[in-house]
């Protein structure tokens, strides 16, 4: 009977490690992942959620949904809008990936490219409407969800809050795009980024939920089109 040579390959490596004092129960290396969403196709497994209200607060005309894009676009995007009536309302996307190894800690950067009629310099109730809605990108092991504490609703995980980062969460940048016409500015693309990693360990199936969000400050209306984003994570090597 002839025997594969991959059998060989096998045993030689087993043998080695044996004689090594080590053992043959061989454990790869855990690789960088790369995940890529176009939301002009409509990927499934996005879900979407608000926080950082009151009962009295509590935002009531929330749309997430895909949509045409507005011209000079074409295509689809996954459109979001909502009246911050808190002085604080975040609303965000997520959606659980796995195939990062199990347990391991990454370095993950993100880049969004969003479609925004939001001029920059503008003034508003509360604050700008381009330069005080804050784009957050993250991610988590654990699913985030709002929860209630008390009269408030908040994140069951610490993502930061307009400004400012949080251990799961990152300030990419505002949603003001490069139009200074605060009464008719036009759509444009804006693409945002983290400029320092955001390290997260994953769960033991080698699952992560990615998030991404707007935290406003600005007490009027907002909205934007996700055109697609990218998570890059790469293993942290201690």
């Amino acid at each position: 009977m002839k025997i594969p040579a991959h059998f060989f390959v096998a045993t030689l490596i087993a043998t080695l490690l044996t004689a090594c004092g080590g053992t043959s129960d061989y454990i790869p290396k855990p690789l960088p992942v790369q995940i890529n969403t176009d939301f002009s196709t409509e990927p499934p497994g996005w879900a979407f959620g608000t926080s950082d209200f009151s009962n009295e607060t509590k935002p009531t005309d929330i749309v997430t949904e895909y949509r045409t894009l507005p011209l000079p676009f074409s295509g689809k995007g996954l459109y979001t809008f909502g009246t911050n009536r808190s002085d604080d309302l975040f609303i965000y996307i997520k959606k659980k990936y796995s195939g990062f190894a199990p347990n391991t800690e990454y370095a993950l950067s993100f880049q969004a490219t969003i479609v925004t009629n939001v001029a920059t310099g503008c003034f508003g109730v509360g604050g700008s409407p381009g330069e005080s809605v804050w784009f957050f990108g993250g991610a988590s092991p654990i699913e985030p969800l709002t929860i209630q504490k008390g009269n408030e609703f908040v994140m069951n995980i610490d993502r930061g809050g307009q400004a400012g980062s949080g251990k799961y969460a990152q300030v990419l940048g505002t949603i003001g795009n490069a139009s200074t016409d605060c009464g008719r500015a036009p759509y444009m693309e804006k693409k945002l980024t983290n400029q320092t990693a955001l390290n997260v360990k994953t769960e033991a199936d080698g699952s992560l939920w990615i998030l991404f969000g707007l935290d406003s400050g600005f007490e009027s209306t907002s909205h934007i089109y996700y055109k697609n984003i990218t998570v890059n994570a790469v293993p942290v090597v201690k």
